[in-house]
């Protein structure tokens, strides 16, 4: 175990040793120690001078990276190119990430929100493949709550739309739990059941509700009786791929409360 004491507490400004390997100007931007920061006045290479840091501050800046200087989107990343001293609005790997823009650009100058100074990594591009894979594996979940009314009960609600499932990912259902929202309970001459199923041109059923069991205020989960669970939640085969999510059922009812329902899952691939 170490015992450390605080020499200093939380500073604006620093005397720090100018190691950038060259001369700087008063109210020069530069990095060092990970830490954004404005010369305080002209200090030479390998000399102790003052420093202010610009995390959690708003400064302007008006020197940029030619053609990467749009500006034009509010919290957008700002980069700073340690090789020229100018500012970008594009992720360049060797640049640091500095702040966040704060005022969009006008008349030539953008606001920042300064930050720490992080350096964007040569292996950014295998950080995002790997980002990408482990959320192509792991699924990202979801949760939605819709509701179904009786009179239009025949046209699907949407639960998770398809462009949200793309590829070979699918809809796997972990539960779900449905209400009928009032005291009429659903009939019909001709529908039997409501169904969720996804938006595959023959689709596949998840689970099925029937009738008999959509009375007044009736509260439905997996296993309650009239709840039939199909293999994509039974077997764990997920539903359709690159297929989106809904509830229906098999006709416009003649009465019944709104039902709503609240489905709960992951999008992921098989």
């Amino acid at each position: 175990m170490s015992t450390v004491y605080v020499e200093k507490e939380c500073s604006d400004s620093f005397c720090l040793k100018n190691t950038s390997g060259g001369n700087l100007v008063q109210g020069q931007f530069i990095v060092l120690g990970g830490k954004g920061l404005i010369a305080s006045a002209a200090i030479l290479a390998n000399a102790q001078g003052g420093f202010e840091d610009v995390d959690e501050k708003i400064f302007q800046i008006a020197d940029f990276v030619t053609a990467e200087d749009t500006f034009g989107t509010a919290n957008a990343s700002v980069y700073w190119n340690p090789s020229d001293g100018k500012f970008s609005d594009t992720l360049t790997v060797g640049y640091y990430r500095v702040g966040s823009v704060y005022s969009i650009k006008a008349s030539g100058v953008v606001r920042v929100l300064g930050s720490d100074a992080f350096l964007v990594p040569a292996d950014v591009a295998d950080v995002a493949a790997s980002v990408a894979n482990i959320v192509e594996l792991a699924g990202r979940p979801f949760r939605k709550t819709v509701t179904l009314t009786a009179a239009a009960a025949g046209t699907a609600v949407p639960i998770v739309a398809a462009g949200e499932v793309t590829g070979t990912n699918k809809v796997f259902i972990r539960g779900f739990l449905l209400q009928v929202n009032g005291a009429t309970a659903w009939t019909d001459s001709t529908g039997t059941v409501v169904t969720i199923q996804d938006t595959a041109a023959s689709p596949i059923v998840a689970a099925t509700f029937a009738k008999a069991q959509l009375t007044g205020d009736a509260i439905l989960f997996p296993h309650s009786t009239g709840v039939t669970l199909a293999d994509p939640i039974g077997l764990g085969l997920g539903l359709t791929a690159a297929k989106g999510l809904g509830v229906i059922a098999d006709s416009n009812f003649d009465a019944g409360s709104n039902i709503v329902l609240t489905v709960w899952g992951d999008i992921a691939t098989a």
